[in-house]
């Protein structure tokens, strides 16, 4: 089977979700009812006023990013209860909770789409999305970030930094994001403040403070000290009381813990001095720390947290409903709001709106969500797309409250809405005003960066089992790959069998399982195969190619010399150079524009399977135009056509994914497991003995990981479990490279 030309990739998103709202808040330690949200239509639109007349200065936009089970949900759950959004706690494990409700989620337990909630926090509007925490998902992260101004990372504190924790950090490294760190399931026996504090230094890279200090831990855990106003903070045993009581921390009171508190409380005001300039002139003017008021402490936190030098850490346990309050007072008091992130850019009062997401419905067709930065927009409104440059006309906007979607007249900055009637605007396009704010900006280097999309590393054959049904295929896989950008479609040219290409085998298989559930059709997947990538092992010879061609009465005529050579860059955007007697100051710059899609598209399929070709770069020895009539189209198929003539003659092979592993086991099955890697290529790394077990840390071909979910439940009975992540691509052999050949020129 050789793979063939690409369906159109346009963009992106999940199902929509749920948006909940609410004026209620709740901050002090008195019992309070639940408030359940009436969704009446006069109550919605009682909520969406008063929450639209929030200013901007109280408005916090935060993403919830964490490893798989580190209690993401959990903690989303606590917050819509606590701040009276829901009269009940859900629970993840009943399929009960508010942000998992597609019906795949509800199964499997895990998160698989970003959710957004809104609430109200000490008269604050906080929107918080919940996103997933499998790596087969993580584009949901990327575009969930790209559209925050801040972020929670929740870690398990009897596990420190895990795989995917890493991973989510990293994305949001990429847009500088402020963050905090929350420290979930100090209930657990084995919870560990400090070897979580070292991870976070040694494998995330950051500065941890630490704000609040444990009492007790496992079962015993009741509560905090929060060491900025040095104050007790203890819950109630119930399982979700909203009671806790506050006092004062005193010397007569606890003399050890006194003691140990301000001990933790004059190392945080020495970190937060060495970071903050300010901080240093109220240390060196103050005769003691005591004369350093709490309030001059958060202060200092907001502004460090603010500008990335560091990250306040706090303990709680989300499953037990102990430490919920503290995190949202913290979100209120620590983190940016959207004027004062860094996510704001200079439009002045213009509009600047991002497009994050865009979902399809029966009754709205496709509805885009958008990210307001500046400006504001209305019904009708004419819009202009600087990606494409292109007008586009606003429908009607959207704000999303519970499961209602409640029209609105306008939205301004701040805000992220859903609106219709965007046909040509796609995910990652950004709208301004008109062409000359875009041109404006676009002078003044100044634009919002894209989406990174992941490239996939699986795919497999899609079927319908009726000839009847293909049609309603082609249909809905064209919704779902408009609403997850990291999912493709390619169709073989010869023999026009639609392939699939996903992230991994779970997100295939929750592919398949919405075509039947939502779109009514039973499909069968092939064999699940690995999406490789070709390079070039050594240059190839300088390639002559000449195009003459007439159409009608235009005479298109195009001569070049080309050759490819292998480069470190493993991009799949072109890398052309001018070479020999072809001097870049010789190409007219509107032919080079050309020149540059002719080698992206050829660079698009390789001469091997079809795959996109890496680490290869372009040489134009030589660019003669015979006739000043031909076109660019006329050149980009020349260079093309050269381009692969030269691949054909250079020596290409192989390159495969590589999966960075961490297996969790026990030590009566660590034996057998390493066995078992040293048979699928695996390079362990290290091997780290816990309380819990043994984690093993290895790299592996993701071809030899096919079913291995399955052979490790075998392998352990069913106690290990495993997380992996893409750590780049690695060439294969000339022998190896010929076997995949054969493989798969037989599938």
């Amino acid at each position: 089977m050789k793979p063939g030309g690409l369906f159109p990739t346009s963009t992106s998103s999940c199902m929509v979700k749920r948006l909940f709202l609410t004026t209620c808040s709740r901050r002090c330690s008195k019992s309070v009812n639940a408030v359940k949200i009436d969704k009446s239509k006069t109550s919605v639109k009682k909520l969406s006023s008063q929450l639209s007349d929030q200013p901007i200065s109280k408005i916090r936009n935060v993403g919830i990013i964490a490893h798989i089970d580190a209690g993401k949900t959990t903690t989303t759950e606590r917050f819509l209860y606590y701040s009276g959004i829901t009269g009940t706690i859900g629970s993840v494990d009943e399929g009960t909770t508010v942000t998992d409700y597609l019906t795949q989620e509800r199964e499997r337990g895990i998160t698989i789409q970003s959710a957004a909630v809104s609430l109200n926090w000490r008269q604050h509007r906080i929107n918080i999305v919940d996103t997933p925490g499998h790596i087969d998902f993580t584009i949901e992260v990327e575009r969930t970030l790209r559209v925050m101004d801040s972020a929670i990372g929740i870690l398990d504190v009897s596990a420190g930094v895990e795989a995917q924790t890493k991973t989510v950090w990293r994305q949001a490294n990429r847009f500088n994001l402020p963050r905090l760190l929350f420290l979930n399931k100090m209930d657990k026996r084995n919870a560990d403040i400090d070897g979580s504090l070292t991870s976070i230094r040694n494998d995330l890279g950051t500065t941890p403070l630490l704000i609040q200090h444990n009492l007790g831990t496992g079962s015993s855990f009741t509560g905090i000290v929060d060491l900025p106003s040095m104050t007790c903070q203890k819950w109630n045993r119930a399982a979700t009381s909203q009671e806790f009581t506050t006092t004062p921390l005193t010397n007569s009171v606890d003399s050890a813990l006194f003691d140990k508190c301000l001990t933790l409380r004059n190392n945080l005001i020495d970190n937060l001095a060495e970071l903050d300039p300010i901080m240093m002139d109220v240390v060196i003017n103050s005769v003691s720390y005591d004369d350093i008021t709490s309030d001059c402490i958060n202060k200092c936190l907001r502004r460090v947290t603010c500008d990335n030098k560091a990250v306040p850490v706090l303990i709680g346990s989300s499953l037990k409903s102990r430490c919920i309050q503290p995190l949202l007072d913290a979100v209120v008091d620590y983190l940016p709001n959207p004027e004062s992130s860094n996510s704001k850019f200079a439009f002045d009062d213009k509009l600047c709106a991002f497009a994050f997401k865009t979902v399809h419905q029966k009754e709205r067709g496709a509805v885009t969500f958008l990210r307001l930065y500046n400006g504001a927009i209305s019904t009708s409104m004419t819009v202009y797309n600087s990606a494409d440059e292109t007008t586009d006309r606003i429908g009607k906007i959207y704000m999303i409250l519970a499961d209602q979607m409640l029209e609105i007249k306008q939205a301004s900055a701040g805000s992220i809405v859903a609106v219709t009637g965007l046909a040509k605007t796609v995910t990652g396009d950004t709208l301004v005003t008109n062409a000359k704010a875009a041109e404006k900006y676009s002078a003044a280097d100044v634009q919002l960066p894209t989406l990174s999309v992941p490239e996939p590393v699986f795919m497999c054959s899609i079927e319908t089992y009726s000839s009847k049904e293909q049609r309603a295929l082609e249909e809905a896989l064209k919704i779902l790959v408009r609403e997850d950008p990291s999912l493709r479609i390619k169709l073989d040219p010869e023999t026009q069998q639609m392939v699939l290409m996903g992230m991994g085998e779970l997100h295939l298989d929750i592919v398949k399982d919405r075509l039947l559930k939502e779109h009514k059709l039973e499909v069968y997947l092939g064999k699940m195969l690995v999406a490789y990538r070709e390079t070039i092992e050594r240059p190839s010879n300088i390639i002559h190619h000449t195009l003459n061609k007439t159409i009608g009465d235009t005479t298109h005529h195009v001569s070049v010399a080309v050759s490819v050579e292998p480069c470190e860059s493993q991009s799949k955007t072109a890398h052309f150079v001018c070479s020999g007697e072809q001097s870049w100051d010789k190409l007219k710059w509107y032919h080079r524009k050309p020149i540059d899609q002719g080698t992206s598209q050829a660079l698009l399929m390789g001469p091997l399977l079809g795959y996109p070709v890496v680490g290869c770069r372009v040489n134009v020895h030589n660019f003669t135009l015979h006739s000043s009539r031909t076109s660019a189209a006329m050149i980009s198929a020349a260079i093309r056509e050269a381009v692969h003539q030269a691949l054909q003659d250079s020596v290409v092979i192989l390159s495969e994914p590589e999966m960075r592993l961490q297996i969790y086991c026990d030590e009566d099955n660590l034996s057998d497991i390493l066995y078992d890697l040293t048979h699928r290529r695996a390079v362990i790394g290290n091997v780290e003995h816990t309380e819990d077990g043994v984690i093993v840390h290895g790299v592996s071909p993701v071809a030899t990981l096919l079913g291995y979910s399955t052979k490790l439940r075998k392998l352990s009975s069913g106690r290990a479990h495993f997380m992996m992540e893409i750590a780049g691509y690695i060439s294969m052999s000339e022998q190896q490279t010929k076997n995949i050949v054969s493989e798969l020129s037989n599938w």
